[in-house]
């Protein structure tokens, strides 16, 4: 099955430099497709994400529900060029209280190329996540949440600043989806990886956080060498956060520029939770431990 902007009721139309399909999310609910390089009006690579039902059309191929810019009402912030919107992407079941199962699902989206005002300056590719809640339906949205550094008032650790691209990657995960979720079990997951650490440029960070519940409540920042037990210390050009991974039990943060050859690292779960205890973390590297 093929699907594309030129398929029958999917949202836009193919242009040169879409990059339709350059990202992509999913759940047992529906899944998400994101078009970063898509024009929104005269705005070039503001971006764009589609949402998909699993269930075929009489065409075969998976029903279109909605798209998401920032040039709508229901969405914060403004479609402007190069922002990027739809460039990370993860979809997380979620069950609200009262419901017999996770039905729903909480989309969180990655703009790493907004630019962000703050005291009056213009802080260009700072970069932003919005999160959205699609109902069992499946058919509309509602916007959670909005995170960036130490802007808008959301209380997240940090600054935001030029060129930090906050939102490159994002994960998300809910470590009990037969149960009401809490801010306990829905957890995601932010690289910033040209954050400067120290005098470290593009050293790069990652901020944990719940998918429900004020932004900066169970904000955890994870650097090489702080409380989360990731090893080392920031370098330069480390680019931490490029690649990361959550499943029920750990997050993976992949570290593929250094220090050395480059490792793999598994974070238990109390290690990057807001005030969990600091667990022993399990590193993959060339040579070792079996691997090749």
């Amino acid at each position: 099955i093929a699907v594309h902007q030129d398929s029958t009721n999917v949202p836009g139309s193919p242009e040169a430099g879409d990059g339709f399909a350059s990202t992509m999310t999913a759940d047992g609910n529906r899944f998400a497709i994101g078009a970063a390089g898509e024009a929104i009006g005269s705005d070039a690579g503001a971006g764009t994400v589609a949402v998909f039902d699993h269930t075929l059309n009489s065409e075969g191929r998976p029903t279109p529900r909605f798209a998401l810019d920032q040039d709508l009402d229901t969405v914060s912030g403004s479609a402007e060029p190069s922002d990027q919107f739809g460039s990370a992407l993860a979809l997380t079941p979620y069950r609200p209280s009262g419901a017999a199962a996770a039905t729903e699902s909480i989309l969180t989206v990655g703009a790493w190329g907004e630019d962000l005002t703050i005291d009056g300056a213009n802080k260009a590719d700072a970069g932003t996540v919005l999160t959205f809640r699609i109902p069992a339906s499946g058919g509309s949205f509602t916007q959670l949440d909005s995170y960036s550094q130490g802007a808008g008032g959301d209380d997240v650790t940090g600054t935001a600043e030029t060129g930090d691209r906050f939102g490159w990657s994002v994960t998300a995960v809910n470590t009990a989806p037969r149960e009401v979720s809490t801010t306990a079990t829905m957890k995601f997951a932010v690289g910033v990886p040209e954050e400067t650490v120290g005098t470290a440029a593009k050293a790069g960070t990652i901020h944990t956080f719940s998918l429900l519940g004020a932004p900066g409540a169970n904000d955890k920042l994870v650097e090489p060498g702080n409380n989360a037990g990731l090893p080392g210390t920031p370098g330069a050009n480390q680019l931490v956060g490029r690649s990361l991974h959550f499943t029920g039990t750990h997050l993976y943060v992949g570290m593929p520029y250094g220090p050395g050859t480059g490792a793999l690292h598994a974070l238990p779960m109390s290690n990057v939770t807001a005030g969990g205890a600091v667990a022993a973390v399990t590193s993959y590297r060339p040579g070792q431990g079996g691997l090749p």
